[in-house]
């Protein structure tokens, strides 16, 4: 099995380290991380929604990556190598839990659902992709 080092890019990297309340990542790697959902909301509300929304999508890749079992995985930042299943299943559970959390905290921010099926943001009236037709 082939390794891959997966880097977290900002603002989902900003989300987890806001998250660090246990201990940090350094040191005790993803258990460092509460993914308490008022936690997260908190975050949202602080970065607003386009932060949220960038977030949710590099949570998405990150998620899609670690799913390929094909891989073994490691990140720095996170602290964590998915060097069997029951890490791997570790890592998918928290990234599943945050993913959770963000879209709470999306949905609590925007004040609408911005999401459509298959995890993709939903064009806002009067926009089409980043341009403001306004």
């Amino acid at each position: 099995m082939a390794d891959v080092s997966v880097e977290v890019p900002s603002p989902l990297r900003t989300c987890i380290a806001f998250c660090e309340v246990e201990c940090v990542v350094g040191c005790c790697g993803i258990d460092a991380v509460s993914t308490d959902p008022d936690l997260i909301e908190d975050w949202c509300h602080q970065v607003g929604s386009a932060a949220v929304v960038e977030a949710r999508l590099q949570l998405i890749e990150l998620i899609e990556v670690v799913e390929d079992r094909s891989r073994c995985v490691t990140s720095d930042f996170l602290n964590h190598r998915t060097h069997d299943e029951a890490a791997r299943r570790e890592l998918l559970d928290f990234l599943a839990a945050l993913a959770a959390g963000l879209a709470a905290g999306d949905a609590s921010v925007s004040g609408a659902d911005t999401w459509r099926a298959g995890g993709r943001p939903r064009e806002r009236p009067g926009t089409r992709g980043d341009q403001d037709l306004r």
